[in-house]
């Protein structure tokens, strides 16, 4: 059984030296890193029945998960992503994943304006078209609203707000100023704006990373491959 998610990420790091193997680092969201241990309870109980009854299995069964990621660029190519991510930060919602992608990588922007213009690039509801000729990638554009602290168990989060349209799969986005360089991320959305009917969410409010927090998981990130030992930032332990 193959369960599929998708999301969204940008190249913030790229080198190459003679000898040694491409490393890129992708910045995305720390959901999009997660890597849950699955157990039955997590499916509808319908599944058991269909163990038990559909395919013949009487004795203990057991679940197995081995998930995987890959990276896909806009020119179609789909790449490796090493099993453990460099970075996890759980209460900026950021992670940075390394794969082998020898793309040219965003800089980091310097600090917003309120009411800035902004542009994001991303793959909502799974929206991606890549090809050779450089395909249908979903861009929109939206302003800079400023940054609030949101109480949380264990204490409070710091997001930066934009008024970007954005949907599940805009989750590790990129938000770019009009230089091109990376100033934010998106990683949630307003869920007022969901429609408790259908389950619709196209949010014109999202949520995201701050500049600082974008600059400090990569800087993390490069210590941390210094170092050869991923870390992760948990805000249940950690006021950040």
């Amino acid at each position: 059984m193959n369960i599929n998610s998708s999301g969204s990420g940008a190249i913030v790091w790229n080198e190459h030296s003679l000898g040694n193997p491409l490393r890129t680092l992708i910045l995305t969201a720390d959901h999009v890193c997660e890597d849950p241990e699955m157990k039955f309870s997590n499916f509808d109980p319908r599944m058991m029945i269909h163990i038990r009854e559909n395919l013949k299995f009487k004795k203990e069964v057991k679940l197995i998960a081995n998930s995987a990621m890959t990276v896909s660029t806009f020119d179609g190519k789909s790449y490796k992503v090493k099993k453990h991510p460099w970075v996890r930060n759980v209460s900026a919602d950021t992670c940075i994943i390394e794969s082998s992608i020898n793309k040219p990588s965003l800089l980091i922007g310097s600090e917003l304006d309120f009411g800035q213009e902004l542009l994001n690039v991303a793959a909502p509801k799974g929206i991606f078209h890549p090809n050779q000729s450089g395909g249908g990638v979903y861009y929109t554009d939206g302003f800079y609203n400023g940054e609030f602290l949101m109480a949380h168990e264990g204490g409070a989060r710091i997001f930066a707000m934009f008024s970007i349209i954005a949907a599940p799969g805009s989750s590790g986005s990129p938000v770019v100023n009009t230089n091109g360089e990376i100033v934010g991320m998106i990683h949630s959305i307003d869920s007022r704006y969901c429609s408790p009917l259908t389950g619709q969410c196209n949010s014109p409010v999202s949520y995201g990373a701050t500049l600082e927090q974008v600059r400090h998981t990569l800087l993390e990130a490069l210590s941390a491959i210094k170092r050869g030992e991923s870390i992760k930032f948990d805000y249940k332990k950690v006021n950040q």
